[in-house]
């Protein structure tokens, strides 16, 4: 994997008003995605969805917004999609060898450290909005769009190529600004699961840093980490359907 260039990430290329939209677009994200996100799961977990739930609305509406603040962002520092990690992979075996790494990290995961947590804190995290795909094909197939759409691509356009080269320009740019950037970034991804309990939020947590250091070390390009996050949760949601 390659190492990551910094040509974009220099904090002294960036204009004051620049900084500070960053730094304003942050905040309004994390703002406005956990108040969508809280309400979503709070009150309307178990209707997500269907098309007269509130939540079903909740939550396309947090998505919305979030690819919105992207999208602002992106016109206003200016950033290209390269930039956001969407570079194309010079050699076709580099993104595929650095999702096997990945994926055989968060198996690694789950075979020793998971465990530990689960034992401690308890067996299961709260995700039992999402049995309401048990056995029910066409809200499985559903929900595998959805996911792909929302989590596996918009999640990791936010909550690693956004929000870490944010942190790193606003940091100064330096190693321990990557590094911070990094366990900022797995804290925030894990803040958004937190209605899955302090189980899930340590296993996404820990997921987030896995991700995270994928999209460093793979030269800041997100496609590794699409396609391991996709394919995680499509696992997860076919055997809920099979359970």
């Amino acid at each position: 994997m390659n190492t990551f260039t910094r040509s974009s990430l220099k904090p002294h290329e960036y204009t004051v008003d620049q900084k500070a939209t960053l730094g304003l677009s942050f905040f309004l994200l994390l703002a406005v995605n956990f108040t969508l996100n809280y309400l979503t799961h709070t009150y309307y977990s178990e209707t997500i969805l269907e098309l007269s739930s509130p939540g079903f609305w909740l939550f396309w509406l947090n998505n919305i917004f979030l690819f919105s603040i992207l999208i602002f962002t992106k016109r206003v520092i200016p950033w290209s999609w390269k930039d956001l990690g969407l570079a194309r992979p010079d050699r076709w075996w580099k993104p595929l060898l650095a999702s096997i790494i990945t994926f055989g990290a968060i198996l690694l995961f789950a075979k020793t450290l998971q465990p530990l947590i689960l034992d401690t804190f308890g067996k299961h995290q709260n995700i039992s909005h999402l049995y309401t795909i048990n056995g029910n094909l066409p809200r499985l197939i559903i929900m595998l769009i959805t996911v792909w759409i929302t989590a596996a691509i918009l999640e990791e356009l936010i909550f690693r190529a956004f929000i870490i080269n944010t942190l790193e320009i606003l940091l100064g740019g330096t190693l321990l600004s990557t590094v911070a950037a990094v366990l900022i970034s797995a804290v925030i991804f894990a803040g958004i699961h937190s209605y899955q309990g302090i189980t899930g939020i340590l296993i996404t947590g820990a997921i987030g840093i896995i991700f995270g250091i994928t999209y460093i070390l793979n030269g800041r390009r997100i496609w590794p980490i699409i396609l391991v996050h996709g394919l995680v949760d499509t696992i997860t949601f076919i055997s809920i359907y099979k359970s």
